[in-house]
């Protein structure tokens, strides 16, 4: 009996300390879970509900001077699939195919055990809404801002590209690329128990943008300078060809056209046709740059516009070297007469009273081989000896433009120094670039077009007797297809001997043709240069190839502009 109640207090003990030892383990694992692995625990139920994204903005929009979008983004979307999610693929299929994206269920055993299989890319934003309402599990999407240019090829190598990533390689989107960004921001996404979304963004996604870049570019303007160069590009099978407007008073660029070009949303193969000829292509002006030649001798006074020079019959011997005239005159002409006329021999017989160490610092003022400092990438300084270098043909033929090497916005810039009355402006294509405070509204306008004076190159008069000798040229000599009706054109014209790089000597086939004005004449609104690089056909003369194309630009963008018509009937600048 004794025995039968010693074992049943046994078996009760027992009981009870199998019963204590299992509510111990439960509170020791109740204090390792509550206590030690709180933090662990909270860390990964945060991390199933909670989860950070980085918010990407909207990058800034490209304007032109009016306001009209060059270059924008639109949000689209990546559509993918979490096969460990999926309850039911047929529904998917069927919902995803009434919306246009086809997909197979051996499409996902492809990827593997995963997570993300991207279906469909660049999805509008009305198609994703649709496929939402459906509240299927296992679909997501990805947001993605698609960089889009609304006028094609128009501004190609001033707007430029940008990367898979939205980030800028060229032209103002690479130079801005930092203001067009903006910042980005990390939010939170919040799931449920079955990983469906129940909140997210929860930032205002209007102000998640970067700031937009007002050009002064007037896309008007542009798009006749476009159609007019490329007319000529085409009829002449020139290797390349560039035109410029420009507002001779503040610098600020109108228009900037490099052909070929291309389309800014296309896959570029080719990176070299990136290249801005406009301002990193180096060539010799030829006689687009007797303006300098014949601006410093008058500043200087060494020589007079009374002044005559004697143009030996067309043939001028140097040095063992023989300079041409094509249109030769006999005896003597005046210092406009030989401008007219586009006298080699009459710049020759200039620079040489005017001196080689006074020439090369006026070619320096006038700002060649030197940066303009255009607000885009990839400009060049150009070409020219140092004067210490110079031999004896180098001032001769200097002066008519051969042995110095330019660029297209260098010599646009030194023509409206003359335009602006003897001052040289900062040339510009960025008119503003606006400001956000940190509701990402806009603050204030970032004006940049303020005075961008860099130095005055030569006197009043000087510039004002240069003006009437470019008014000759068009009235009187070789610029005479340039003429426009109902308004006074100056300007010069430029042919000149490319060299060849295989023999290094000046080809007989290939030419640059080039023609620089300015309307009005006496009181410019804007200046242009149109530069044809080696067109060919039975005539490569600028007169024949630059000139009508800077006649028809400057006709309809005076038409475009509202600029009064002048006297094309005043008194014109006599020569002796």
């Amino acid at each position: 009996m004794r025995k039968k109640k010693i074992k049943k207090i046994n078996r009760k003990t027992a009981l009870i300390f199998v019963i204590m030892s299992v509510f111990f383990l439960l509170f020791a694992k109740l204090v390792y879970v509550q206590i030690i692995l709180h933090g662990k625990i909270n860390r990964t139920v945060d991390k199933m509900i909670n989860r950070e994204n980085v918010e990407t903005p909207k990058r800034g929009d490209i304007l032109d001077f009016n306001r009209k979008i060059l270059a924008t983004s639109i949000k689209k979307y990546t559509v993918f699939l979490d096969p460990k999610v999926i309850k039911d693929f047929n529904r998917v299929k069927t919902v995803l195919a009434n919306n246009g994206i086809k997909i197979k269920e051996k499409q996902l055993s492809d990827f593997g055990n995963t997570s993300y299989v991207p279906i469909a890319f660049n999805i509008n934003m009305d198609i994703v809404d649709k496929i939402k309402k459906e509240q299927l599990k296992g679909i997501g999407f990805v947001t993605k801002y698609v960089r889009q240019y609304p006028e094609g090829r128009l501004l190609a190598h001033i707007l430029g590209i940008t990367d898979s990533d939205g980030n800028g390689l060229e032209g103002i989107e690479k130079i801005c690329n930092e203001s067009l960004s903006g910042n980005t921001i990390m939010t939170k996404i919040r799931r449920d128990g079955c990983g469906r979304i129940i909140q997210d963004k929860l930032v205002n996604q209007s102000k998640t943008r970067g700031q937009n870049v007002e050009l002064s570019i007037d896309r008007t303007i542009q798009f006749i300078t476009e159609e007019e160069l490329r007319k000529v590009f085409e009829k002449y099978k020139a290797k390349k060809a560039v035109c410029i407007v420009q507002d001779p008073k503040d610098g600020k660029i109108l228009a900037m056209v490099s052909l070929p070009d291309f389309d800014c949303s296309d896959k570029i193969k080719d990176i070299s046709i990136l290249r801005n000829a406009a301002i990193s292509d180096v060539y010799e002006p030829g006689s687009t740059f007797k303006i300098v030649t014949v601006a410093a001798a008058l500043e200087t006074k060494k020589v007079k516009l009374s002044d005559t020079f004697y143009l030996e019959n067309g043939k001028f011997k140097i040095a063992d070297h023989t300079i041409r005239d094509d249109h030769k005159i006999q005896g003597s002409a005046s210092l406009s007469k030989s401008m007219e006329m586009s006298s080699n021999i009459g710049m020759v017989k200039i620079a040489q009273k005017l001196g080689s160490e006074n020439f090369y610092e006026y070619i320096r003022k006038f700002g060649f081989y030197s940066l303009a400092g255009i607000d885009l990438p990839g400009e060049e300084r150009g070409l020219l000896m140092d004067v210490k270098r110079w031999n004896a043909l180098t001032l001769p033929t200097v002066s008519f433009g051969q042995g110095i090497g330019v660029t297209a916005l260098q010599i646009i810039n030194a023509y409206s120094a003359i335009a602006n009355d003897g001052i040289l402006t900062k040339p510009c294509v960025i008119k503003k670039i606006e400001k956000l405070n940190a509701d990402g509204e806009t603050e204030m306008d970032g004006n940049i077009l303020e005075s961008r004076e860099i130095r005055r190159v030569v006197s009043t008069e000087t510039a004002h007797a240069i003006k009437k000798i470019l008014k000759n040229t068009v009235e009187l000599g070789t610029g005479k297809s340039a003429k426009i009706n109902g308004y006074t054109v100056g300007g010069k014209t430029g042919t000149a001997q490319k060299v060849d790089p295989a023999t290094k000597t000046y080809s007989t086939k290939h030419y640059t043709a080039s023609f620089c004005g300015m309307v009005p004449a006496m009181n410019p609104a804007f200046v242009i240069l149109v530069v044809v690089d080696e067109p060919k056909g039975s005539s490569y003369y600028a007169a024949s190839v630059a000139s009508p194309v800077f006649a028809n630009i400057a006709r309809r963008t005076a038409e475009y502009l509202g600029i009064e018509k002048d006297d094309v009937t005043q008194t014109i600048f006599k020569h002796k």
